[in-house]
């Protein structure tokens, strides 16, 4: 008899392949959308009267209809002619529901030994016929069961199986590939301030997460950033909690980017073991630094009292930059002496060469706005004009600031009168720049027209 613990399953043997895996290469490609594809090579040795491929050690979490097998030792001959994804895994439920009206034998809570046949299980309840009449066991997590063989036609792992014809080689070396879910990457970016706020050093790393269901050894890594467009979008797991930081690299051998159809491919250059219920975290790029600005926000629309802090650097090459984004988190930190302190972070989207950056990492402590309508009369049915007040309160002691006030006018305005410039941002978007000396009082006034 074999034992069976009712709680969990020890994983038992496959019962032998048809053609026997001895080298596998695994090459990965990692999409941000809850995707990789996976590619791998492997040389297997056919048994020529039973044509019939196996691979075991794929995802659990494939897709099913995206797999592909080709041989490239005969690639004209092989021919695939079905195929096959085996996901019914063994369990101990299943192990008994296949022994209805065969012998068993169970170790109950106490340690008695009970040998008879198996009439049902289920309800958490075991119906045994012995010698003495009809037992019934509850189920429980002390209960041992024994059998006598796994079934055959159960399998512990998720399996792929082919029926194949053509192959005149024994030896075959074979392409699959396949689609599957529960891979991911996104990036993060980690950047110093200066002193004088005037410069920004920035390095990035890649997460890779791997919740597929396998490991991939020594693979081959590349990197899709880019919106892929996917018909019916399954829906993103739950991220389970694993440590953050698994790996980390050295800088020289980061990933090399590349234009890739209406994307950008970032190719590893090295090969790197992604193991199961894994995050790996990866060098980006060799850490620069760029030359940025600080930059105060009063939001109109939003109202309020507070003003947006945000630190803005061009991605130029010229700026010490000029390379793809990809989209992710960016966390800002500034030192105090020889002690790093975090002051905020923001999310950037995939950003292309010679793109502004703009980050939002906080509201300023010392800097309060109060903006009023002060008039607001109406010209005709579709015109109003109105008068605003926008008072700007800087109580730093010894810094001179300037302030971004941004106001959305409507579909169709005019500026009639204003006690500051502005600049035209946008079809109704309007901002205004308001210097304030420190520990001081400013005040923008405009009068403007808006009609619909």
């Amino acid at each position: 008899m074999r034992a069976i613990g009712i709680a969990g399953i020890v994983l038992l043997g496959m019962i032998g392949f048809t053609a026997g895996a001895q080298e596998v290469q695994n090459y990965i490609t990692v999409y941000n959308q809850d995707l990789a594809l996976v590619k791998q090579v492997r040389v297997v040795t056919i048994d020529p009267k039973s044509p019939i491929i196996r691979f075991q050690d794929v995802a659990e979490k494939i897709i099913p209809t995206s797999v592909h097998l080709r041989s490239l030792t005969e690639p004209k001959r092989f021919v695939v002619l079905e195929q096959n994804y085996e996901y019914d895994l063994v369990n101990a439920r299943k192990i008994l529901e296949k022994y209805l009206d065969r012998p068993i034998e169970l170790i109950t809570e106490s340690g008695d030994l009970l040998s008879g046949k198996l009439l049902s299980f289920r309800e958490n309840r075991l119906v045994l016929q012995v010698k003495e009449g009809i037992r019934i066991i509850p189920w429980n997590d002390q209960l041992q069961v024994s059998v006598q063989e796994l079934p055959e036609d159960f399998i512990t792992r998720p399996t792929l199986v082919w029926r194949i014809s053509g192959a005149s080689k024994r030896e075959q070396k074979l392409e699959v590939s396949y689609l599957t879910t529960g891979m991911s990457w996104k990036a993060e970016y980690v950047g110093e301030l200066s002193e004088k706020d005037d410069r920004l050093h920035i390095g990035a790393w890649v997460n890779i997460t791997n919740q597929s269901g396998t490991t991939f050894e020594n693979a081959r890594l590349k990197l899709v950033a880019g919106d892929v467009r996917r018909v019916r979008p399954r829906r993103m797991p739950i991220e389970r909690p694993i440590e953050p930081y698994s790996a980390k690299t050295a800088a020289p051998e980061t990933f090399r980017e590349k234009a890739f159809f209406e994307y950008h491919l970032y190719t590893l250059q090295r090969p790197t073991t992604l193991k199961r219920n894994q995050i790996k975290q990866i060098s980006l790029f060799s850490p620069v630094t760029v030359a940025c600005t600080k930059k105060f926000v009063y939001d109109g629309r939003r109202g309020g009292e507070k003003v947006d802090v945000k630190i803005v650097f061009q991605n130029r090459k010229e700026d010490g930059l000029g390379i793809p984004l990809p989209k992710g988190i960016f966390r800002l930190y500034k030192r105090d002496g020889n002690s790093l302190e975090f002051i905020g972070e923001d999310q950037i989207d995939h950003t292309p060469r010679n793109e502004k950056v703009e980050l939002t990492i906080g509201q300023a402590f010392d800097i309060r706005v109060k903006r009023t309508v002060a008039e607001e009369k109406r010209i005709t049915r579709s015109t109003i004009e109105r008068q605003v007040e926008v008072e700007i309160r800087n109580q730093k002691e010894k810094e001179d600031i300037e302030v971004s006030v941004v106001e959305y006018m409507g579909r169709f305005w005019e500026i009639l009168e204003s006690t500051h410039p502005y600049v035209q941002k946008s079809a109704n978007e309007c901002e205004f720049l308001v210097p304030v000396k420190a520990n001081s009082t400013a005040k923008l006034k405009f009068r403007v027209r808006i009609s619909w």
